[in-house]
């Protein structure tokens, strides 16, 4: 009976290994396909996707001894076909297209924030004080997206709600100009054409950093998310970049800008880029909030936990 005992352990015990050698070694393959292959990383046309850019271009990528393609969507509806038909292992996003996204039963996880911030801007002909004293504003938005969301949630915060109508107006270019033209009150905007509004004399009426909170964020396929080394030199690649930028700043840099990004010729003079942070955790009490008002809206029909779509082990402690 002990000789048997003793035979059943140890066959257990090769089964164990076996099994742990067999995980390690499947872990160890998608590791160097990942390392040995053009990992895609798509970006929006926004501030946040600078330091991806400069990352790429000016070889932080490559220093950290991996191969990215930064691919610029001027459409989310183009970069989620990307992202939804395996062309991309991560991406720019925002809280409320990570809950879509798990709606679609799609492998990914928001590992970061990114910077950034979306900001309702009046007309030209009009003031923050004269905005505030009209019964009706129309509001230039995109439907069921984070500028809708960040409409929705400054007009609350200003205790306009009652008197906005939102037009939505998915082409940001064209909102833009409308914006200009006086054809809207206002319009919900992420830099630089928030700049932009300004520059052609629109006010801030209030932005989503303006109240904490941060609904940029970064994507990764679950693939990549769970890849340590990959994970951490995409970390490192963008701090080094971030850094740089807050140090020399865009003057060098703006006809990628406007080529890569589109960003516009009238800005090139202004300062648009922000402080940089160095990459960190997404904001969970952001997520709770874009959540509850998808949640409440009708655009998801789950309440997701913060921790069940977010992976954040790898990020680096570091600051600047």
């Amino acid at each position: 009976m002990k000789a048997f005992k003793y035979i059943l352990i140890g066959l257990l015990t090769i089964l164990v290994i076996t099994g742990c050698s067999t995980d390690n070694t499947s872990d160890q393959s998608d590791h160097d396909a990942m390392m040995d292959r053009k990992l895609k990383i798509g970006v929006m046309s926004d501030v946040g996707a600078v330091p991806f850019l400069i990352a790429s271009e000016n070889g932080f990528f490559e220093e950290a001894g991996i191969d990215v393609e930064i691919v610029a969507f001027k459409s989310a509806i183009d970069r989620d076909a990307a992202l939804q038909t395996g062309n991309l292992d991560g991406t720019m996003a925002d809280m409320l297209s990570i809950i879509f996204y798990n709606d679609a039963d799609l492998p990914v996880k928001m590992v970061a924030q990114t910077d950034g911030d979306y900001y309702m801007i009046t007309s030209p002909d009009l003031t923050v004080a004269s905005f505030n004293q009209l019964t009706s504003a129309s509001v230039g938005i995109s439907s069921n997206t984070v500028i809708d969301f960040s409409t929705d949630y400054i007009a609350k915060q200003q205790g306009i709600s009652q008197r906005i109508q939102s037009v939505a107006i998915p082409q940001m270019p064209v909102r833009l100009e409308m914006l200009k033209a006086g054809k809207l009150k206002a319009a919900t905007l992420p830099e630089p054409l928030a700049s932009t509004a300004m520059l052609d004399g629109g006010e801030v009426i209030g932005s989503m950093a303006t109240y904490g909170l941060s609904p940029g964020i970064l994507v990764f396929s679950d693939a990549l998310a769970s890849d340590e080394a990959v994970s951490r030199a995409i970390f490192q690649a963008y701090n080094n970049a971030a850094a740089w930028l807050n140090e020399n700043g865009s003057d060098d840099i703006y006809d990628q800008l406007a080529e890569v990004l589109g960003f516009s010729e009238a800005l090139r003079d202004a300062e648009v880029l922000p402080a940089y942070s160095a990459i960190g955790a997404p904001d969970s009490t952001t997520f709770e909030i874009t959540s509850d008002w998808m949640y409440e809206r009708g655009l998801t029909e789950q309440k997701y936990d913060f921790d069940s779509i977010s992976f954040t082990k790898y990020l680096p402690n570091t600051d600047f």
